[in-house]
């Protein structure tokens, strides 16, 4: 789908949710921002490139905005499949990118030790399955970097943490567009029939409110997300915005409030599950999936000195001082 010209959005599923990602063209050269996991790459996305008759030799950049399965884990089906395509990411995502075992255990395996979370077998085999083994990354970007691909298409480079150190956007100033990834999430993650699935998964609270806050004011007419539908002009880009900066400031909210209500303390798994009906519509199974945000939360008021936290025991328990 043409959004505006030279402008396409690969439109992908993931998990029964929509997954779009970028395809910007210009004279010489085309970016494709992110590119799914393995089976994407192998599928939709050269599917869609012999559609609209652009030429692999055309593809030329890969910036990944971050480091999920659903955007990184491509990267190397389509090299193979594109030689001489370069792999960009944010520089403090480069590890989990380029090596999809750090990926795995520093990402989606990170709450088991202490929190006694983690995804079962099949759901564990299936990330991995996503993605394509180890692939080098060509170049590491931190913002503030353009990319020219000829014709005086010039796309900028913006630096939006907070779902990940490194996460990145690609601004198009001649159309005001910005192209976001996964960098604000809005009250959470819809079906393709609209249905809410998954909870917000920011995981740095405070540079995720300011990123919040760098879209809300960046300018832009139109901002484009990977699995949420465009928003255009200022009134919808301020609500997404706003629904984005409300749900962590209720999260926040909603932690403290169960932590005073329980001197005892709390375990993470134990916030999610009390909390997870309060914040949201998805399903109850999806409640452990706050673990990605509340844990942000949680190491928040740690270094703010306003919870302590005992390791002694596992899962760790929480308690506000």
């Amino acid at each position: 789908m043409e959004i505006y010209p030279g402008a396409h959005l690969i439109e992908c599923e993931i998990g029964g949710r929509p997954l779009r990602l970028p395809l910007l063209m210009g004279e010489s050269d085309t970016v494709l921002v992110d590119c799914g996991t393995r089976s994407h790459a192998a599928g939709d996305i050269p599917r869609y490139i012999d559609k609209i008759g652009l030429p692999a030799s055309r593809l030329t950049f890969l910036v990944i905005t971050h480091p999920d399965v659903d955007h990184s884990g491509g990267a190397g089906e389509l090299v193979r499949r594109c030689p001489h395509l370069r792999v960009m990411c944010g520089a403090a995502d480069r590890l989990l990118i380029e090596e999809p075992e750090q990926l795995f255990a520093r990402r989606y395996d990170h709450y088991r030790e202490e929190h006694d979370i983690f995804y079962d077998e099949k759901t564990a085999s299936g990330i991995r399955d996503g993605c394509n083994g180890n692939q080098p990354v060509f170049l590491t970007l931190k913002g503030g970097e353009t990319l020219n691909l000829g014709g005086k298409r010039i796309l900028e480079i913006i630096h939006l943490p907070g779902h990940s150190h490194g996460h990145l956007g690609i601004y198009d100033r001649d159309y005001r567009t910005l192209f976001y990834g996964d960098a604000i999430q809005g009250r959470g993650y819809q079906s393709l029939t609209g249905g809410w699935v998954l909870c917000p998964t920011y995981l740095y609270v405070d540079a995720y409110l300011q990123t919040i806050n760098c879209i809300e004011h960046l300018g832009a007419e139109r901002i484009v997300g990977c699995h949420w539908a465009v928003r255009q002009g200022e009134d919808e880009i301020r609500e997404f915005c706003a629904s984005s900066r409300n749900f962590v400031e209720t999260a926040d909210r909603l932690i403290y409030d169960y932590l005073a209500c329980h001197p005892q303390g709390g375990t993470l798994r134990e916030l999610c599950q009390s909390l997870g009906g309060k914040l949201g519509e998805w399903p109850a199974a999806a409640h452990t999936e706050l673990s990605y945000p509340f844990l942000g939360h949680l190491d928040r008021g740690i270094l703010q000195g306003k919870l302590s936290v005992d390791r002694s025991v596992r899962p760790v328990i929480y308690r506000q001082c």
